[in-house]
């Protein structure tokens, strides 16, 4: 049995300071006592004497993010309070800063999200426990600011400078778009392939974001960070479509599909144009979509995929399979809308 999952359930872990939630919250995961060690001392052998005091010090309140995430594990809540006093903390961050950086953890809505533990998720959370007042839309600038433009925060700086930082970095942002936008006013063409346009879908009107600028007003109204994505729209290999879920005429969430390349493990059409699939989908400010949505919008790739192999509606499907698959045949004078249905299920299903 390994250090970190050696808890029992029973007793008070500590005099010092009432610490039964720790207790009930290893009973809650269902870990293991150690049954080496007396009940005074197993939940207290899971964590170094540092992180420990640390625990000591702090309120249940700073925790509650692990906590109530369901997908955070003991060991998560041991790694956080270890990294912590690792970086020279003595009591934990307030509950707000930490549930920003699990939330901005989830890298695609089905994958697992972590605690904040590298060099830059300390100085970042260092930084705003020292200043006190910062709020959740400003740590998510910076992050942007760090994430797009190669940025880097030291201790030595002051929340106030990294914010003007942040804040002249989406200024910048904002002239490109500015200049995307009166190029679209021009008629420069510069919208990106989509196989429909704005359709309404169980309940949901499903628009396309067809450039830039398009991006950009989605993540100012979801607070999101979408613009940076734009160039996924560009690649060669997989590239992603996004779009706006609306309802009742009002945003709800921003879906992102990506397409598979031809592939010779692939069936039917597929194999000769590739894939869509879904690959993210978001609500405002990043929170994730609840599995009824997931599962409306894996249905919407499906529906996707079959129009976007009509005739016509993949413009790019033969010079792609050519280059990039030469030992397939080019889909020449292929009629494959009424051939994919059948091969529902061999599509692989984002599970939510």
């Amino acid at each position: 049995m390994t250090r970190s999952t050696q808890v029992s359930g029973t007793s008070a872990p500590a005099a010092s300071k009432d610490l039964r939630w720790l207790s009930r919250y290893a009973r809650h995961v269902h870990l293991r006592p150690d049954i080496s060690l007396p009940n005074a001392d197993a939940i207290k052998s899971c964590f170094s004497a540092a992180a420990w005091r640390l625990l000591c010090r702090s309120e249940r309140s700073s925790f509650i993010p692990i906590l109530r995430n369901r997908n955070l594990r003991y060991d998560s809540l041991i790694h956080y309070t270890q990294t912590l006093v690792d970086h020279g903390f003595q009591v934990a961050p307030s509950p707000e800063l930490l549930a920003y950086f699990i939330q901005a953890s989830y890298y695609f809505f089905d994958r697992m999200p972590r605690v904040p533990d590298s060099e830059e998720d300390m100085s970042l959370l260092r930084l705003a426990s020292r200043h006190g007042a910062a709020s959740q839309g400003e740590l998510q600038r910076i992050d942007e600011w760090l994430q797009s433009d190669g940025g880097a925060v030291s201790l030595r700086m002051t929340w106030s400078a990294v914010l003007r930082r942040a804040n002249a970095w989406h200024q910048r942002q904002q002239l490109e778009v500015s200049r995307a936008r009166a190029e679209q006013l021009s008629s420069r063409p510069s919208d990106w392939h989509f196989a429909c346009g704005s359709m309404p879908w169980r309940g949901y009107d499903i628009t396309p974001l067809v450039n830039e600028v398009a991006l950009w007003n989605e993540g100012e109204a979801m607070s999101s960070c979408l613009y940076k994505l734009r160039y996924d729209c560009k690649k060669a290999s997989q590239p992603s479509r996004f779009f706006s879920v609306r309802k009742n005429g009002r945003r709800y969430a921003t879906l992102e599909l990506v397409r598979d390349l031809p592939d010779e493990g692939m069936r039917g059409p597929d194999r000769l144009y590739g894939r869509w699939r879904l690959q993210d989908c978001r609500l405002s400010h990043n929170r994730l979509p609840c599995e009824g949505l997931v599962k409306t919008l894996i249905d919407f790739g499906w529906h996707y995929n079959v129009l976007s192999q009509r005739p016509a509606r993949a413009p790019e499907a033969a010079r792609v399979v050519g280059a990039s698959h030469p030992g397939l045949p080019r889909p020449t004078g292929v009629t494959p809308a009424g051939m994919l249905i059948g091969n529902r299920q061999s599509h692989q299903q984002v599970q939510p």
